[in-house]
Formats: structure tokens, sequence, C-alpha cells
């Protein structure tokens, strides 16, 4: 008879399991239910959100920034290099990799072309004091540094160097547009 009551007593016992389980299993949705019902906490007042930052970051590749602009029946070809990935602020030593790429570009320029290399900034002007160095200045020595690599890469053109400032603007400036300022901080390099 042990046998037997110890049988009864497992019985009841796996009946509460199964009843509990069940109840836990049909309430899922409900809870789920519930849970989609809420909204996310709210930003922080002045804070920065998780949509902020992803849209912040971006990976600048500088083949993205180098721009063939073709030719016409009577113009020049122009290539336009966007001088923001391609020099630090206020500087105009290239990175390797933006000499390279350069490089590969003249590759397309006819043999014995004569080429213009122009140098172009913003209209916001360089803290001579801080830099000992102006605009003028500043396009100058970015496009000498291109047609260093011209030089280096195809000693059979013949080169033109000339720096502009902010004399030569490609568009009018917005101040609230902070791009209008990138597209004019430039070095074009011009060959028919």
């Amino acid at each position: 008879m042990t046998a037997q009551t110890s049988g009864l007593r497992v019985l009841p016992l796996l009946t509460a399991w199964a009843v509990t389980g069940l109840l836990s299993v049909s309430s899922l949705p409900a809870a789920a239910a519930q849970m989609d019902d809420h909204e996310p906490p709210p930003e922080p007042e002045g804070g920065v959100s998780q949509g902020d930052l992803d849209a912040s970051i971006h990976v600048w590749d500088v083949t993205d920034n180098i721009i063939d602009l073709g030719q016409n029946e009577d113009e020049d070809d122009v290539v336009v290099l966007e001088t923001d990935l391609l020099f630090a602020s206020n500087a105009w030593e290239l990175t390797n990799r933006a000499s390279a790429r350069i490089t590969e570009l003249i590759e397309e320029i006819p043999e014995g072309a004569s080429v213009e290399v122009q140098g172009h900034t913003d209209s916001r002007p360089v803290d001579e004091a801080r830099y000992g160095f102006d605009n003028q200045e500043l396009s100058e020595n970015r496009a000498q540094a291109v047609a260093e690599v011209l030089e280096e890469g195809r000693s059979d053109l013949s080169l033109d160097v000339e720096g502009f400032g902010a004399s030569e603007p490609a568009v009018t400036e917005d101040p609230d547009d902070p791009s209008t300022y990138a597209d004019n901080r430039r070095v074009e390099i011009r060959y028919s």
C-alpha cells in the first residue's frame, strides 16, 4: 500500500505543475502585448539620442570625393579634389592615400599635356596670428602639394600651379549650410 500512497501524492503535484505551466504560457501573449504598449523612455532634455549618434558617424573614403567633370568640346577636363579629405585643416601635406589616388587619376591625362593645378579656399579667414599664413598662401601651398605628386608620377606634363584663395568660389556660401564652404575648399586639375 505504500507504493500506491506515494503515487497518489505525486499525481496532485504533477497536476499543480501542469496547471501552473499552462497559466504561465497562456499569459505570455498578454504580457508581450502589454510590453509593446509601453513607449521607450523619453530622451533626456538636451541629451543626444542613439539616432543622433548613429547619424553623426560617417566613414569617409577619399576615392568618393574626387570628381572628374569630363570635357565639353571647347573646355578643359577638370578633376576636382575636395581638400577636406586630402589635407588636415589649415595644412597642405597630402596623405599617402591621397597621393596614390591622385597618381591613379593622372594616368588618364594625355602625354605631354598642359595641366593647370589650381588651389581654392572658402571665404572664412585663416587666423594669421596663429598659423602665419592666409587663405591665399594656403591655396597656393595646397596646389603646389598636388603639383608635386603630378611631377613625380608624370614628368612629361607641363604644369602651371596657382592659388586663388577665396576669389573663385565654386558655390555661394551659406552660413546655415557648412557644405557650401566645403565645396569651395578644393584643388582643381585642369587639362585639355
